[in-house]
């Protein structure tokens, strides 16, 4: 029942290609019917030969020809029937695969980050990768194969029970040890087989975190260490696999066996009917040939069996992982925010990554519009994770965060992300061009406003150096680049999508000095009339933010702008000290 279910469930997801697999399933049947013609034909042919072996070839001839001329034709749209069969049987399972490919891609990155967290990348391409396979195998396999199996051996024990009921019961049999077989080999080897996925998935883990991880891999001179790993996580997978083999090799000899008993045994009881006159001999033809037929149907069914059942833990994994509803959504009435202006407010906002440890506790404060403020406090103190509330990476467990007077909750995602603009701590950049990354941003960006985003972030002199210019592909993650380059790129695009609250998450950590001195200038000029959030450790970065949240535990400890934090005495002015040895004269002034 379980395969069944799940077979089913392969079968719905046909949409609107529904009745294209209707169509292929009435010519499975009528294909079906018609390859029952050819060992009864055949069958009919040998008694007339045998009864007609002393006459004159012209009444041989008169006997015969028009059951070739019924055989040929029955040939002839077995072979047209197959063709197109095959044809769009290939055309329906490829787009479908293809569109399941989308469905799962789309519904996985629409995933808020703390269920994408609990599944890594490299397990998620897995699945949809093996998932879609086993789904477009399926669905070719059950139009052009399959389901003429399965009508051929339902309509073809009733017709041999027709034919001669005794040597029917021998076909019969056949069926049950096949079915009886099958059954015992898949209850051996289905914990096994999902043990083997399972090290499959631990295996494409592992290399997707090597490989992402190449120059660390390399500088610490762990090749042979990653390489064990992965040849331990083989092991495993070979320990579990090896065994359902040789399940399935005993399950091919023992219906190899059947099927030579079979054979043997309507041959042995054939005769013995024929002495009695019970049966004639193309009756026995007929017979064998309904064996053959039915012993290759059978293996059909039986490899059918043994490839759903090896990839029935693929498509279960590709089934959990598209049942999985996003925790964060839109709500039925959700309003879109088409110009907000930029007013923020966190009230009593707790959140906890695992309900244990609080990241963020009764946090409360207000951004006006236009207005800077920068979050400080030492790593931990959850100055990232509170900006992450504002864009709705995760939802606080209690508490709201309101823009413009609305909760984000009641905003439809696509609008309140189109008007958050974010720099990361850590630069996110595509294996793409310079210009594609930063058309991210904007889209519909001309190549002047690319140009002029790029020397707004202090990114121009370096873009245009490379040897392609804008069309320079930088690597993944942007690898061909300095930490500097990479992240003067994520400011520019930030820069081109112009939004109307923005978020910069030590968006100068990693440029020098000078750099920074300008980036820091351009930014201010960016940051006017807009809602900015500032996160930085370098505390020379804000001395201009109109308010400054010191933040520690998840909670604010204490507000000010820079001069009056300073002159308190307190943990601002302990940060301020631990970072500059001998404060500057234009940082106390």
């Amino acid at each position: 029942m379980k395969f069944l279910n799940l077979y089913i469930r392969v079968l719905n997801l046909l949409g609107s290609d529904k009745r294209q697999g209707w169509c292929l399933a009435i010519a499975n049947v009528a294909l079906a019917c018609a390859l029952f013609a050819e060992p009864v034909l055949f069958g009919q042919v040998i008694d007339k030969l045998s009864k007609a072996a002393n006459s004159e070839s012209k009444s041989i001839w008169t006997e015969v020809w028009p059951l070739l001329a019924a055989w040929t034709g029955f040939g002839l749209f077995t072979i047209f029937c197959s063709t197109l069969i095959s044809l769009y049987a290939d055309r329906l399972s490829h787009r479908r695969r293809h569109m399941a490919v989308s469905d799962y891609f789309e519904h996985v990155i629409q995933l808020p980050l703390k269920q994408q967290n609990t599944t890594h990348s490299g397990r998620l391409m897995k699945i949809m990768l093996q998932g879609t396979d086993a789904l477009w195998w399926l669905w070719l396999s059950f139009f052009r194969d399959h389901l003429a199996a399965i009508v051929s051996l339902l309509v073809l024990m009733p017709l041999a029970l027709y034919l001669n009921w005794r040597l029917a019961i021998v076909l019969i049999v056949l069926c049950l040890a096949f079915a009886l077989l099958t059954h015992f080999i898949i209850r051996k080897t289905q914990t096994l087989q999902q043990q083997v996925e399972s090290h499959h998935s631990d295996m494409a883990a592992q290399v997707s975190d090597t490989l992402g991880n190449i120059q660390l891999v390399q500088s610490f001179t762990r090749i042979q260490d990653e390489v064990s790993a992965l040849k331990n996580i083989s092991k495993r997978l070979l320990s579990a696999q090896l065994p359902v083999l040789s399940w399935w090799a005993l399950a091919t000899v023992l219906n190899r066996s059947a099927t030579t008993i079979s054979i043997l045994s309507i041959v042995i009881l054939g005769t013995w009917l024929f002495t009695r006159d019970l049966i004639s001999i193309g009756a026995i033809v007929t017979f064998i040939a309904f064996a053959a037929m039915i012993i290759t149907k059978l293996e059909q069914t039986v490899n059918f069996i043994h490839r759903l059942a090896m990839d029935a833990p693929r498509l279960e994994d590709f089934f959990q992982m598209m049942d999985t509803s996003p925790e964060i959504h839109d709500h039925a009435d959700a309003v879109t925010l088409s110009q907000t202006k930029g007013m923020i407010e966190f009230k009593n906002v707790n959140f906890s990554y695992d309900t244990k440890y609080p990241a963020i506790q009764n946090l409360s404060f207000t951004v006006q519009p236009g207005q800077t403020v920068a979050l400080v406090g030492s790593s931990g103190a959850g100055k990232s994770t509170a900006l992450s509330l504002l864009y709705r990476a995760f939802d606080p467990h209690s508490g709201s965060i309101e823009i413009d007077g609305i909760d984000i909750k009641n905003i439809s995602l696509s609008s309140l992300r189109h008007n958050i603009g974010v720099v990361f701590q850590e630069p996110l950049l595509f294996n793409r061009s310079i210009a594609e990354n930063l058309l991210v941003g904007n889209p519909e960006a001309t190549e002047e406003q690319l140009k002029t985003a790029a020397a707004s972030a202090q990114a121009l002199d370096f873009i245009e150096k490379q040897e392609n210019g804008f069309d320079t592909k930088i690597g993944e993650r942007g690898r061909t680049l300095s930490g500097g380059e990479r992240q003067r790129i994520s400011i520019a695009r930030v820069l081109l999508k112009n939004p109307p609250i923005l978020i910069l998450d030590e968006a100068t950590s990693a440029l020098d000095s000078a750099t920074e001195s300008k980036l820091t200038k351009a930014l201010e000029t960016v940051t006017q009339n807009r809602s900015t959030l500032i996160i930085a450790h370098r505390l020379a970065t804000i001395r201009r933010a109109d308010k400054i949240l010191v933040m520690e535990r998840g909670c604010v400890v204490d507000v000010g702008t820079f001069n009056e934090l300073y002159a308190r005495g307190g943990r601002f002015t302990q940060l301020v000290q631990e970072q500059f040895t001998e404060l500057p004269d234009r940082m106390a002034s």
